[in-house]
């Protein structure tokens, strides 16, 4: 949508006579200059943020046999791929959501603009008026004339008419001047937000490709594990060290004192972390039916077919020990229940406790997400006393 530039108005003054064209004076100039500056600045400076607020740093396309080739973890890359893919996903629909708040803004100034232009269409309307009485009582602009002629009171009438006229003139000018500045602000808003959304529609069309991209990866990286030896070994090894130092962690952490809770007392009873989840790994070492390669899972994978974020509870009173992000399992929290036991929730997309916090049964500690492009929520639960894992199937609630 276009606007006219300012307007040059020929205007007359209260006797009828012709004045300078309208301008717009050095004050008004600098309160339009600044109010554009008011409103360019912060698209230049903000717009970026805006578009994408957790927009990752851009990269090449990796290839799988780059990616094995230079990563030192095989499961660093498969929390990696799953973790940009994420910040992606998270990427787009921001932008999305931002773009659909500029274009109401797009819409909004566009009827600003159009109320602008109509005002200063009336208010011309009504100036040409006021111009055309004005010209209809020239005739008695000649105030020695109307005095010789011994017409004192009808001059009288007449010059309190255009007294009138002229204060009429004056705020159809003032109108005038004020639409079309109105009609610049809103026109200059109108194209500043259109422009602002169409960068918002590539933001997001650059993060669902980098998503794609990174669901392509780790899908590749998990069949490229199951369908070779070496790499199989290699994320069971890695997996190993992990629960090796989920033990260090939980060691370093273990109070002996007695607590609250017994979980010998609970068999059964003990609240599912993740409710309405199904156990999709058991608990026990996983050999794969190939290679016949071991790897540790001292702990139940649950999975819950949905694609939003689930709540993640904690199993019984305790103490948060430890937050933080073990390789392969995510974010995970451990939980101190005194005398030895602690559970253990991997897997977490995020997470509400600190380190130090009391929490009872029943607590959100966090939620679970599917990983992008899946359709599933999973959760690495494990029950723990005196660091050694123990089945926690028979303590949960059926």
């Amino acid at each position: 949508m276009t606007f006219r530039p300012t307007s040059r108005v020929s205007t007359a003054n209260a006797n009828g006579v012709a004045q300078a064209p309208l301008r717009t004076s050095r004050p008004v100039a600098m309160i339009r200059l600044v109010s554009s500056l008011a409103l360019v600045l912060p698209v230049i400076l903000f717009a970026p943020a805006r578009a994408a607020p957790n927009q990752p740093t851009a990269a090449a396309p990796r290839s799988l046999p780059d990616l094995l080739r230079t990563e030192s973890s095989l499961l660093d890359a498969l929390d990696n791929a799953v973790f940009e893919a994420r910040h992606a996903e998270a990427t787009a629909r921001a932008a999305e959501n931002e773009r659909h708040a500029a274009e109401t803004r797009q819409i909004a100034a566009e009827a600003d603009l159009r109320k602008a232009l109509l005002l200063e269409v009336e208010a011309r309307a009504r100036l040409a008026s006021t111009l055309r009485m004005l010209r209809v009582t020239e005739p008695f602009n000649s105030g020695a004339v109307q005095v010789l002629l011994g017409e004192d009171q009808r001059f009288t009438r007449h010059s309190a008419l255009l007294s009138r006229l002229g204060d009429r003139q004056t705020v159809e000018i003032a109108t005038i001047a004020s639409a079309v500045a109105a009609a610049e602000v809103a026109g200059f808003r109108a194209g500043i937000e259109k422009a602002s959304a169409m960068a918002l529609v590539r933001a997001g069309m650059d993060a669902q490709v980098r998503l794609d991209e990174e669901i392509a990866m780790h899908k590749s990286l998990l069949e490229a594990m199951d369908k070779d030896r070496t790499l199989q070994s290699r994320r069971a090894a890695e997996f190993g060290e992990t629960i090796r130092e989920l033990s260090r962690t939980i060691n370093e952490r273990r109070r002996t004192q007695p607590g609250p809770v017994d979980f010998d007392r609970l068999v059964g009873r003990v609240r599912p972390p993740l409710a309405g989840a199904r156990v999709t790994v058991p608990f026990g070492d996983v050999i794969h039916p190939l290679f016949k390669t071991r790897t540790p899972h001292p702990g139940l994978t649950l999975e819950f077919p949905a694609p939003q974020a689930r709540n993640v509870r904690s199993a019984a009173f305790g103490r948060v020990a430890w937050v933080g992000r073990m390789r392969g399992l995510g974010f995970t929290v451990l939980i101190d229940h005194a005398s030895g036991w602690f559970s253990v929730y991997g897997g977490l997309s995020e997470v509400e406790p600190v380190e130090g916090a009391i929490v009872r049964e029943g607590d959100v500690l966090g939620r679970v997400a599917p990983a992008p492009g899946e359709r599933s929520a999973r959760l690495y639960f494990e029950l723990r006393k005196n660091a050694a894992a123990i089945d926690p199937r028979p303590y949960l609630a059926k």
